[in-house]
C-alpha cells in the first residue's frame, strides 16, 4: 500500500494535469506540436481528433486505475509509470526555451518538476519502505 502523503501528492498533480491540459487546448497545442502531428498523419485523422482521443483517454484513465488500484500492492508500479509524465512534460518548456516564445502548455509545466520532486521523493520513500517490509517477511 502506499502512504497518504504520496495519495496526496498524486491528486494534487492530478489536477495540475487537468490544468495544464486546460492550457494545451486554449493554446492550440493539437495545431503546433509535431507528436501530435505525426500521430494524426499516422493514423490518418486530424490532429484535433487524434489529441481529443489521445488526452481523453488518459484523463479518464488516471483517476479509474487509481481509484482501482489504490489498496492493491501494484499501486506503487503504476505510481512510477504515472511519474514518468513530470518528465515528458518538461517538453513544453523545452520548445517554449528553443522557440524563445510562449508554446502551448509551457506555464503549467513548469510545476511538473516541483510537484515531480515532491512526487518522487515521497515515491521512493514508499518503495524502500515496501523493500524493507518484503525483506521481513521472506526472513520472519
Amino acid at each position: 500500500m502506499i502512504t497518504q502523503r504520496l495519495k496526496t501528492i498524486f491528486l494534487i498533480s492530478l489536477l495540475i494535469i487537468y490544468i495544464h491540459g486546460f492550457e494545451e487546448i486554449i493554446g492550440g497545442f493539437q495545431h503546433v506540436d509535431t507528436f501530435m502531428m505525426f500521430g494524426a498523419n499516422l493514423f490518418s485523422i486530424s490532429t484535433e481528433i487524434f489529441y481529443w482521443s489521445s488526452h481523453l483517454i488518459w484523463w479518464l484513465a488516471i483517476p479509474l486505475l487509481y481509484l482501482i488500484f489504490k489498496n492493491k500492492p501494484k499501486i506503487l508500479l503504476l505510481l512510477g509509470l504515472y511519474g514518468l509524465v513530470f518528465v515528458v512534460e518538461l517538453h513544453h518548456v523545452v520548445k517554449a526555451v528553443q522557440l524563445g516564445s510562449y508554446y502551448p502548455g509551457a506555464i503549467t509545466a513548469l510545476f511538473y518538476p516541483i510537484i515531480g520532486f515532491f512526487f518522487w521523493r515521497e515515491w521512493l520513500l514508499n518503495f524502500k519502505n515496501k523493500s524493507v517490509a518484503e525483506r521481513q517477511v521472506e526472513t520472519g
